[in-house]
């Protein structure tokens, strides 16, 4: 009978495997804690402006993108890195107005005023906010229409008394012209939201700060025109 012989202590103390586990406990805790507010939308540094020199290929509802990396916005993008060909329900970008491009090489990020956020999602069958404009908006407006910029009316539906001041600007000479929602907070900037429904399906949905209206025209086509540029 062959002796078996019950291999060696390797002379680690219990109490330094269990500092160990714990260790590396704690750091996973910290790194999904992490990843968690940032797909939240809590940590507020929420916009990562990478140099990444790379092509991110997307695919959109069967529209294919090619998406320069220092565009894509959200962790869940950035992450996306790691695979650069992949299927999503929304693509989200940033960029910086009016050159319409994310990083650039020496570092520097743009102004809040400056940055707009877009996001190319499935569209749905619902009404758009210009199909809402006379059977709803107009009816909740609180006073007659006003005089925007650019020739652009305005309507507040929101109370002289609330917390937050809801509009929506829209083109009045045209049926199916422009039109925004503009949400303000108390001590924060206006954002205003833009939706356009492309005839493949597509909801091109983009925000931008309210001062940005004076340009609504280039704005509109200068959305238009990057989205027509990384498709593939």
């Amino acid at each position: 009978m062959i002796p078996i012989e019950l291999p060696r202590s390797s002379g680690v103390k219990p109490i330094h495997f269990t500092i160990l586990a714990a260790s590396i406990t704690a750091l996973t805790l910290v790194y999904l804690i992490y990843l968690s507010a940032r797909w939240t939308g809590y940590w507020q540094n929420d916009v990562i402006w990478v140099s990444d020199p790379a092509t991110n290929f997307v695919q959109v509802n069967g529209s294919k993108f090619a998406v320069p990396a220092g565009l894509m916005r959200n962790p869940a993008h950035g992450l996306s890195r790691l695979a650069r060909h992949q299927t999503m329900s929304s693509l989200k970008l940033d960029v910086a107005w009016p050159a319409m491009t994310g990083f650039k090489r020496d570092g520097t990020t743009p102004t809040q005023s400056q940055k707009i956020q877009i996001e190319i999602s499935a569209s749905t069958d619902g009404e758009t906010m210009r199909d809402r404009l006379k059977p709803v908006y107009k009816r909740l407006a609180r006073g007659p229409e006003a005089d925007g910029p650019a020739g652009l009316k305005i309507l507040t539906l929101s109370s002289p008394v609330a917390l937050k001041t809801d509009q929506v600007v829209f083109e009045p000479d045209r049926p199916n012209g422009f039109i925004a929602r503009c949400l303000k907070t108390k001590n924060q900037q206006a954002l205003c939201t833009r939706e356009i429904r492309l005839s493949d399906g597509l909801l091109v949905t983009y925000q931008f700060a309210q001062g940005l209206l004076a340009s609504w025209g280039r704005l509109d086509r200068r959305v238009d025109q990057l989205v027509k540029s990384l498709r593939q």
